[in-house]
């Protein structure tokens, strides 16, 4: 299942569609600054890697931390494209789930956002923390985004593509055409993807709208991730975030939510 999964995402993410896609934004999200925030005087001027970089979104936010900082990702278009937009930054190609470029206890603060870390099946979940563990330093972080399994996207379903109604006739054919191509290839994914879908008490692999549901996504409650950080050696009730920035009490229902694990 592991080797279809990552056929599918890791396929999506090497296409030029994709690269282009992700290659354009430089911000932080809600709940990626209000976590940033909470542990920024810790580890302001420290050893920041980030995880599943993609296009560069998050790059210029941690350089403003700290300039002791790389970037990996296990796309390697991905990876060409940040080293054309920051030429002077460090990125590797590299797999979460095997670093074996970054040194033991090396890192204070590891990043995974954009839900990167939903992007591979259950085992090579578990290994991503085990890995990211060993490459923190005592009491090192690990923040990351992943989606939520209490939210109802978790059993949405397929859903056509968003369409856009303008009363300009040329703009209104544009998009119309461009919904229609969509619609063909988010039916034509969902007829082939959908079942490797996984449903289990602890977590669900779904075929997700994500790229006209050209990927695998895993879903997980926010007590099930806290007890998978847990039995990697992380400390218990890791903070948590819904992605509008605020903080997570109990539960969530919304999709996204960010969690800060320190390395026990």
């Amino acid at each position: 299942m592991s080797d279809v999964i990552d056929q599918i995402n890791l396929g999506t993410m090497r296409s030029a569609q994709a690269v282009e896609q992700y290659s354009g934004p430089d911000y932080l999200l809600a709940h990626e600054r209000a976590a940033l925030n909470e542990v920024a005087g810790e580890v302001r001027g420290e050893s920041i890697l980030d995880i599943g970089v993609g296009g560069g979104r998050t790059v210029s936010p941690l350089l403003e931390l700290s300039s002791d900082y790389v970037g990996i990702d296990y796309s390697p278009e991905m990876i060409a494209a940040c080293r054309t937009r920051y030429p002077d930054v460090r990125f590797e190609h590299a797999d979460a789930r095997r670093m074996t470029i970054i040194p033991d206890g090396s890192v204070a603060l590891a990043v995974f956002s954009c839900n990167g870390i939903s992007m591979v099946g259950h085992d090579d979940r578990l290994a991503i923390m085990r890995e990211v563990h060993r490459v923190l330093r005592p009491r090192g972080l690990f923040l990351f985004t992943t989606y939520n399994r209490n939210s109802p996207e978790a059993e949405a379903g397929y859903r056509f593509p968003d369409f856009r109604y303008s009363p300009n006739p040329i703009r209104l054919l544009v998009r119309t055409a461009r919904w229609a191509k969509d619609t063909v290839i988010s039916l034509d994914q969902r007829r082939r993807f959908v079942k490797h879908e996984i449903r289990t008490p602890e977590y669900a692999m779904i075929n997700d709208r994500c790229h006209n549901f050209g990927v695998m996504l895993y879903y997980i409650s926010l007590a099930d991730q806290r007890r998978q950080l847990e039995d990697s050696g992380f400390e218990p009730a890791a903070p948590a975030f819904e992605h509008t920035g605020r903080r997570i009490e109990d539960e969530s229902r919304l999709d996204s939510m960010l969690l800060i694990a320190r390395k026990r």
